[in-house]
């Protein structure tokens, strides 16, 4: 039965990706979060969705993609810098005699992170106005959204005795990359809580706000407990609304030593004895060092992806008998693309981070709460995938692209707003509105043409 409602449906949405794009971005970034085709138990569970999407969306660029003003930046660059390094380091290792025999994985796993790449800018692209950025965020965050409440049944029957995970076959599969992901998710459903205007958006927001914190416990993901722990904690301390988020702080610690089962509060007891050493830990510390000595054999360009196989551990970790994952963001890609690719993939994260400092800057001086909110909106996010992903081998998480896509997004916005104010195409009203400093020009954030103190979306997103 639901193969049949989905599929007419989800066939004659494809013409309209290759005619609007825009339409195309929101839907792939629907299927890569929410894996709609997964619920499916027949045909359509099998049917590579993803790619359907991308072939008309991408096809449809060059005659109905519009406005690429200002998409060029600093972090557009740096992700092509990236991408090309990636790029460089499969061509190089898989010529490599010590690499050679997992060739064929590494180019397969460079093909997906392009795929991803290549939609995450396309993405960036198509987005170029704030009623289409207001939709791609309510995309990600209905998408996971609906995945929380879903869980919420299950939770309940369960009583928390049960972990739980994401869509089977996905990005979420994993217990441990659905704590990320909800990490990720837990400020994009307070701050859209507090921006929407539409009072049904803001309740649900709310609501999941709420339902993701025990959901984040029940993953039984402990590094995805430290980060929420960390960003919940960033949010009370630098939000103004911190009166809101210290009950919900309070309920947390009340619901993990009162409410969650035994099973839970065991694996959590880090003061149990091997508790701290176990051997999730060990793994990770194997890892971690056998990342290390590859790097330092070869620093340039590590051994490509997929490095970490059995031959590669008998060499570098011998007494480890079996080959683990990267088990951190960090140690992933310096393994798989040395230190110079690490360096490449920390400049990108702190390039966004300075672009959002910007951005907020430029909210708070001129009054703009939205772009503001959006901004420390993103950063919290960042953070989240910073601090779980280091406990974490998801390096080339589709939604850590994603965030630099919004984070381009929104620097462009900003910019065409800067653009607008200077060619006076804002009405009297905010002219009037905009705040002057006695006897000398306002300093704004960019150099250029000033932005916009303007707050489109908030009355009417125009």
């Amino acid at each position: 039965m639901r193969d049949i409602i989905f599929l007419p449906i989800f066939v004659l949405c494809l013409p309209v990706c290759f005619f609007s794009p825009f339409f195309g971005t929101i839907m792939w970034t629907v299927v890569s979060f929410l894996n709609p085709q997964k619920l499916m138990w027949g045909i359509a569970h099998y049917i590579p969705v993803a790619e359907w999407v991308a072939i008309p969306t991408v096809a449809g660029v060059v005659p109905f993609g519009r406005g690429w003003k200002y998409f060029f930046t600093r972090d557009t660059a740096l992700v092509v810098l990236l991408w090309l390094w990636f790029t460089f380091t499969t061509m190089y290792n898989t010529h490599l005699p010590m690499f050679m025999p997992f060739a064929p994985a590494t180019w397969f796993r460079w093909t997906f992170v392009s795929k991803v790449i290549l939609m995450a800018m396309l993405t960036a692209a198509m987005v170029n106005t704030w009623f289409r950025f207001r939709w791609l965020l309510l995309a990600i965050a209905g998408s996971l959204g609906f995945l929380v409440a879903k869980s919420i049944p299950f939770m309940i029957v369960s009583g928390g005795a049960s972990r739980i995970y994401g869509p089977a076959g996905s990005m979420l599969a994993d217990n441990n990359d659905m704590g990320l992901a909800l990490n990720m998710t837990l400020p994009f459903f307070f701050f859209l809580a507090q921006t929407e205007t539409d009072k049904r958006i803001k309740w649900v927001m709310a609501i999941l706000f709420l339902a993701t914190i025990p959901a984040v416990f029940f993953t039984y993901s402990r590094g995805a407990l430290v980060g929420m722990a960390v960003i919940v904690t960033l949010m009370v301390m630098r939000l103004r609304q911190r009166l809101i988020l210290i009950p919900v702080l309070l309920l947390g610690v009340v619901f993990a030593v009162y409410f969650t089962p035994e099973k839970w509060q065991e694996r959590m007891d880090f003061r149990r004895e091997g508790a701290v050493m176990d051997t999730s830990a060990m793994e990770r510390l194997s890892a971690w060092e056998f990342s290390w000595k590859l790097a330092l054999d070869h620093p340039l360009a590590g051994g490509g992806f997929e490095a970490f196989t059995q031959s590669l551990y008998m060499i570098y970790e011998p007494q480890v008998h079996e080959a683990y994952g990267p088990h951190s963001i960090y140690f992933g890609v310096l393994a798989e693309h040395g230190f110079s690719g690490l360096f490449l993939y920390l400049t990108l994260i702190g390039s966004c981070f300075l672009s959002l400092r910007k951005i907020r800057k430029y909210g708070q001086y001129w009054e703009n709460e939205l772009a503001a909110s959006y901004a420390s909106m993103l950063q919290l996010s960042l953070i989240a995938f910073l601090v779980t992903g280091a406990f974490l081998g998801r390096a080339y998480f589709d939604y850590f692209f994603t965030l630099v896509a919004c984070v381009v997004i929104l620097t462009r916005l900003c910019k065409m707003e800067a653009e607008d104010r200077s060619a006076g195409r804002l009405d009297e009203a905010e002219e009037e509105a905009v705040p002057e400093v006695p006897g000398e020009e306002p300093v704004h954030p960019y150099s250029g043409p000033q932005w916009s103190h303007s707050q489109p979306g908030i009355a009417g997103w125009r």
